[in-house]
């Protein structure tokens, strides 16, 4: 454990349902909320211990709290915590959840959304991220560009604000051409591109962010089994036609490009991770 870290015991008495993961459970999720302590009104490291002591009522897993550096306890992805983001001020905050179902991921949304509307803000700087992977490790190579075209489709990479210092849309890997290039748009920290795969079997979407983002809890929750919906339709290949059907359309899109814009996809999507 980190100096830095202070770590508090787990609430054994949560009344919650925080949908532990069971043995049976094919997928595996996770998520993080980033957001401003509002300085202004509060003060941080006050707000940080009352954000952990509400936590605490929530949750049944241990919680990690840092406000200098990232936790690393070897089962921090067991625990809630409560950590500065590199990609933030110095008044940002990220709260990340401990491995979940999805229910699990729902009920955290539902239930740190309002910590953040009390006690802070979120602006073009900050976003919410989800994870999500299979239960099973080997033998995996989940089909990243088909995901990519299907999210696209269903207008979920361009949902919300565009923040073009952090995470860009997945799908300008057309026009932005590589990754290296994309790199030296962005201005902050952070990944490139809002949708990425992490492993064979895992997968990050970033897409949703901006000023008040967490005002819409309905919209996140939404967007959310939308996504978990096309990551099994992908996974388990089912719908066939539909799959084809993108994949067609997206080919005949790239057709219409010049051909040196071809090579230059051709290698972008490699280099991006979209396709191995």
């Amino acid at each position: 454990m980190s100096q830095t870290t202070k770590r508090y015991k787990a609430n054994k008495e949560c009344t919650f349902d925080c949908h532990d993961i069971q043995s049976s459970d094919e997928y595996l999720f996770g998520c993080e909320f980033e957001f401003y302590i509002d300085v202004s009104k509060y003060d941080y490291l006050e707000v940080i211990n009352q954000i952990k002591n509400e936590v605490f009522n929530i949750a049944n897993v241990d919680i990690l709290v840092n406000t200098t550096a990232l936790p690393s306890d070897i089962d921090k992805n067991q625990c809630v915590q409560i950590k500065p983001d590199l990609s933030l001020e110095d008044n940002g905050v990220e709260i990340s959840i401990p491995i979940t179902s999805q229910d699990g991921v729902k009920h955290y949304i539902e239930n740190i959304v309002p910590i953040i509307e009390k006690y802070g803000y979120t602006n073009e700087d900050t976003g919410l991220h989800f994870h999500i992977s299979t239960a099973k490790v080997d033998g995996v190579n989940f089909n990243f560009y088909l995901y990519m075209l299907m999210c696209h489709d269903k207008k979920l990479l361009s949902s919300w604000q565009p923040r073009t210092g952090y995470s860009h849309n997945v799908m300008e890997v057309l026009f932005n051409k590589s990754k290296t290039q994309s790199r030296d748009i962005k201005n902050k920290k952070g990944t490139i591109w809002n949708l990425e795969k992490l492993s064979p079997n895992h997968i990050e979407i970033k897409s949703v962010g901006g000023v008040n983002y967490h005002k819409d809890i309905n919209k996140i929750v939404t967007e959310f089994d939308m996504y978990v919906t096309s990551f099994n339709m992908v996974f388990k290949d089912s719908d066939i036609e539909y799959r084809e059907k993108l994949v067609k359309e997206h080919k005949e899109l790239i057709k219409t490009i010049d051909r040196d814009t071809q090579e230059e996809f051709s290698k972008a999507v490699i280099e991006a991770g979209l396709i191995d």
